[in-house]
């Protein structure tokens, strides 16, 4: 709740300063002061007011299943494909199960809202993957591919090194990270960080 107020204060202030037109005040912002205080009087209209955020779980659901089955049906493909021992007809039946599971994933991928903000990191620009989410789930693929191809000695020196790898962060990457001090800021306040700290204003 004050971090609501906050951002209407401060709002205000820039409108009042003449750094932001009267109409550039965020609105959703605004409705966000409304919606705390009106729930504050009744938290009984708490759920009808956070519909959107409702909305945002339901499609968070979504991309969850969507990504499950893109995995799943890499996974089935993949093995499929690199089953040779295997008779014909059932490397086909495991290959079709697995392109199905791809597809639906990746249609659904494809069909809902992707994250505004995922790579922005309180700011505008910053870098975004290009053909999401056809050229990740291609890149899931061809990997999950050629590591099933793999032979048992490789698995076996890549689990040691990894398992060193965990040791060696574990005991010692942690306590002598050069991050243990770092103070982590919401993605709503980085943005007011790094205008007041490149000295610009939007």
């Amino acid at each position: 709740m004050q971090e609501s107020f906050c951002l209407n204060q401060e709002c205000d202030e820039e409108r009042d300063r003449g750094l932001l037109g009267v109409g550039n005040c965020n609105l959703s912002q605004t409705k966000d002061v409304i919606v705390v205080v009106e729930s504050v009087k009744d938290p009984l209209i708490d759920k009808r007011l956070h519909k959107g955020k409702m909305d945002e779980t339901k499609r968070r659901k979504i991309a969850s299943l969507s990504i499950g089955s893109v995995c799943v049906g890499v996974l089935i493909l993949a093995s499929s494909a690199s089953a040779t021992w295997l008779p014909f007809l059932p490397i086909c039946i495991g290959c079709t199960i697995g392109v199905v599971l791809l597809l639906a994933g990746l249609s659904l991928l494809s069909w809902i809202d992707q994250d505004a903000g995922r790579h922005s990191f309180g700011h505008s620009g910053g870098f975004t993957c290009p053909f999401v989410p056809v050229l990740p789930v291609l890149c899931i693929l061809i990997n999950t591919y050629l590591l099933i191809n793999l032979s048992g000695d490789t698995w076996m020196r890549v689990g040691i090194w990894l398992l060193l790898g965990v040791l060696v962060y574990a005991f010692y990457g942690r306590t002598h990270s050069s991050l243990i001090d770092v103070v982590y800021v919401p993605a709503a306040q980085a943005d007011e960080i790094y205008r007041s700290s490149s000295g610009y204003v939007s």
